[in-house]
């Protein structure tokens, strides 16, 4: 039994209770620093110590959710879950990536209480509230909503794990409502700035960029299946590639559907192989390499600082990213009058998916054709001869 007061100290704000038999003073703490003794300060810590006041008498005051040091070194913060959680996670180091950066977010994000703006990283699990949650995502109104899906579904799972592991009743990022995100709309380029860009490479950098610039408009491989492409996944004589794997932060894995499709090779795509041949065919694995340092290239973006934003520049060409070379040859297919199953499968896709991604493509023609069955109908426009001035 017992209660709890405040002790002021050099400008610190110290808590001062028994518990169990014992006096306890515990100094008050924003992350690493003493909380200073402000108005606003001190009004928390009052709620702070009448809380504790409260759990003490009724027998449920445990010392490690309010101050971790005392407790028994489990996962009791937030922070330390998240911890927890990601060293339990068997993923790839690319995914292991991503889900560091939102367990970042959480330790460091921040919520009000009240007057005050408060870490989330520290607060004791069992006291951690959806108010805190869902402030904390509101200080980030830039983010957009498939990070901030992404964010809560580590939460999530951090949560989701201390539920099991009995150390809270419920997980709280269930209730976080689904951010609406929209995907990015396809922007190709057109036929003739495609040409442009294939001549400009041929011209500006002959060889291995110029063929690896040539192949992607004409293949539609993803960035990380185009660098991660072996020789020994190629078949000139029948004019096909398979496309099995991908590399990602200088690993390989699987590709990002985890279904294997072979690619069919038109002339363009096939040409720029066949030329690419006599530089790394007996150099190494990969087909497309960067020519500065004779190794693959591990990302998309040394091949777009160094040589695609130039080009770009140059040729007065609106920008976008690489991976458009992709979005690019789907269009070009579908312009072609090609069958969309067929497109599909050439890209990866489930057929489904591509109408969906493609409707502006695949429905254009139709569109213009039904707006021809009804300017036939109404007959040319008959504007009435204009005047000037103010009618009296």
């Amino acid at each position: 039994m017992g209660g709890a007061g405040l002790e002021v100290r050099d400008d610190a704000i110290r808590l001062s209770f028994y518990y169990e038999g014992k006096r306890y003073r515990k100094t008050l703490r924003v992350g690493d620093k003493p909380m200073r003794a402000t108005q606003a300060n001190l009004k928390h810590a009052a709620r702070l110590a009448d809380e504790i006041r409260r759990k003490i008498k009724a027998g449920e005051f445990v010392m490690s959710e309010y101050f971790p040091d005392d407790g028994d070194g489990g996962p009791t913060t937030l922070a330390k879950g998240l911890d927890t959680w990601l060293a339990a996670q068997r993923v790839e180091s690319s995914t292991k990536a991503g889900y560091e950066a939102a367990a970042n977010f959480w330790k460091h994000a921040s919520y009000h209480d009240t007057d005050l703006t408060l870490p989330l990283g520290p607060v004791p699990l069992r006291q951690l509230k959806l108010a805190h949650i869902l402030t904390a995502l509101a200080r980030r109104p830039e983010l957009s909503g498939k990070t901030v899906n992404n964010y809560v579904s580590v939460l999530r799972g951090t949560l989701g794990l201390s539920v099991k592991d009995k150390i809270i009743r419920e997980n709280l990022a269930d209730d976080v409502p689904s951010a609406k995100w929209q995907r990015e709309p396809p922007d190709p380029f057109t036929a003739e700035e495609r040409d442009k860009i294939i001549a400009k490479a041929d011209a500006k950098h002959p060889g291995q960029v110029a063929n690896m610039v040539r192949f992607w408009m004409w293949s539609g491989l993803r960035t990380s299946e185009l660098i991660g492409l072996r020789w020994a996944n190629v078949d000139l004589a029948s004019g096909t590639v398979m496309v099995k794997e991908a590399r990602v932060r200088r690993e390989r894995k699987a590709t990002k559907t985890n279904v294997a499709r072979t690619v069919r090779l038109n002339s363009q795509a096939l040409a720029a192989l066949t030329a690419q041949k006599a530089h790394t065919f007996m150099k190494g694995e990969e087909v497309f390499q960067d020519p500065r340092h004779a190794e693959g290239w591990d990302t998309e973006a040394n091949f777009r600082k160094v040589f695609w934003v130039p080009m770009l520049k140059a040729l007065g060409l609106r920008y976008r990213r690489p991976y458009q070379c992709r979005h690019t040859y789907a269009t070009a297919m579908l312009m072609a009058k090609m069958n969309p199953a067929m497109c599909a499968k050439q890209l990866g896709h489930d057929v489904k998916v591509f109408l969906t991604i493609y409707a502006k493509w695949i429905e254009g023609d139709a569109d213009d054709r039904e707006m021809a069955l009804l300017e036939s109908a109404i007959g040319p426009a008959v504007v009435p001869k204009q005047t000037g001035g103010l009618a009296k």
